[in-house]
């Protein structure tokens, strides 16, 4: 594996790319979003931002001026936050996908205390523990299907509800590293929604053509094709008109009440992310298994390039962190919830082990050959 020269993400991560001095993508990006010359004037956008929810507000909507998709983490207590100087109607949006935590409820719960409407849309569970297993089982992914919901179901509601103006989070397309046509974009379109939240294509039409699956049933798991076509209703990236920052909002949801964990859980150094839901971290452990690297990779990556870990030390971590085994927290709630015993968990990880990347040492321990030897 060939890591990037300046943070620890590796060439195993799909879209990314490095320039000729070994530089990924998303390093690149950061750059411009630092620069104060060359890079972005985050206060014309802020302003740019102002004036974008001030239209929305005299467009005088039937119910609400804004929706804002949320989980109660601290970006979208953040995103709520940064609403709150316009005395809007704001109609917050949960999509409840899966297994929640105590402390993802308290947090949850933070949004309507704030003043935002909270509505939690929570699927039909026969069918979507189905699409979790087909995302499992043939795709490697248990949020194959959860993640089109949590970014399509809002957009629905949107437009149902008249509200002209959605406020999405980051454009990971920008922050991570990705297509370099829509990392500049500030809306969200149907080309961003099938390559990422999609993942390359692999939508509700998508799953309902090989499934036999009735469309109508997942229409909610779609984009809204109306969206593009109907000027009325807008949704934009957040990221695109504030420099998007996970101690910066750490600190902005904590003065909501926003509760962290008393240590780091499994996968990463940090005790203030992926701790609403469980699900999320059996989709990270697979990520391990197909790529070599996991969220503390990406937790460390950002660290770096915001100055707060040096490379080596990002590499203790993402050493100590990324690859840890999943615990009988995650798997036995999983396999409750999915209804399956725990050797057709064991099964279906196995299956998405990649032996480009992992090798059994002579105790028959798996590892990953050269991990992080550059």
């Amino acid at each position: 594996m060939k890591y990037c020269t300046e943070c620890l993400m590796p060439d195993t991560k799909p879209y990314i790319t490095f320039d000729e001095h070994g530089v990924c993508n998303a390093c690149r990006a950061h750059r411009l979003k630092r620069s104060a010359l060359e890079g972005i004037d985050w206060v014309s956008r802020e302003r740019e931002f102002d004036q974008l929810v001030l239209e929305a507000k005299a467009g005088n909507a039937p119910f609400y001026d804004v929706l804002v998709p949320v989980s109660g983490g601290k970006d979208s207590i953040t995103q709520v936050h940064r609403l709150l100087k316009f005395d809007l109607r704001i109609l917050a949006v949960n999509v409840d996908y899966g297994i929640k935590t105590d402390v993802g409820w308290h947090n949850l719960m933070l949004i309507a205390d704030m003043g935002a409407n909270l509505s939690i849309y929570r699927p039909a569970q026969p069918l979507h523990r189905r699409l979790i297993h087909i995302g499992m089982e043939d795709f490697g992914d248990p949020d194959l299907l959860s993640h089109t919901l949590l970014h399509a179901c809002p957009l629905h509601m949107a437009l149902q509800f008249q509200i002209p103006l959605v406020l999405l989070g980051e454009n990971s397309a920008f922050e991570y590293g990705g297509d370099p046509d829509l990392a500049n974009k500030n809306t969200m379109t149907r080309e961003w929604f099938s390559l990422y939240a999609a993942n390359k294509g692999h939508d509700a039409r998508f799953v309902s053509e090989k499934y036999d699956l009735p469309f109508e049933h997942l229409r909610l798991y779609d984009f809204p094709d109306e969206l593009e076509s109907l000027a009325a209703t807008r949704a934009i990236f957040m990221s695109q008109y504030f420099y998007w920052d996970s101690e910066i909002h750490l600190e902005i949801a904590r003065r909501h009440g926003f509760k962290t964990l008393d240590s780091a859980r499994e996968g990463t150094y940090r005790n203030y992310v992926g701790i609403d839901e469980k699900i999320n971290r059996i989709h990270q452990y697979i990520k391990v298994l197909k790529f070599g690297y996991g969220r503390a990779t990406d937790h460390a990556c950002e660290d770096i390039r915001n100055g707060r870990l040096t490379r080596e030390e990002a590499k203790k971590l993402v050493r100590e962190y990324d690859l840890q085994d999943l615990s009988d927290d995650y798997v036995d709630d999983f396999v409750n919830y999915l209804q399956i015993t725990r050797d057709e968990f064991t099964r279906m990880l196995e299956k998405y082990r990649n032996p480009d990347i992992w090798k059994r040492d002579s105790h028959g321990k798996w590892h990953i050959a050269g991990h992080l030897e550059n």
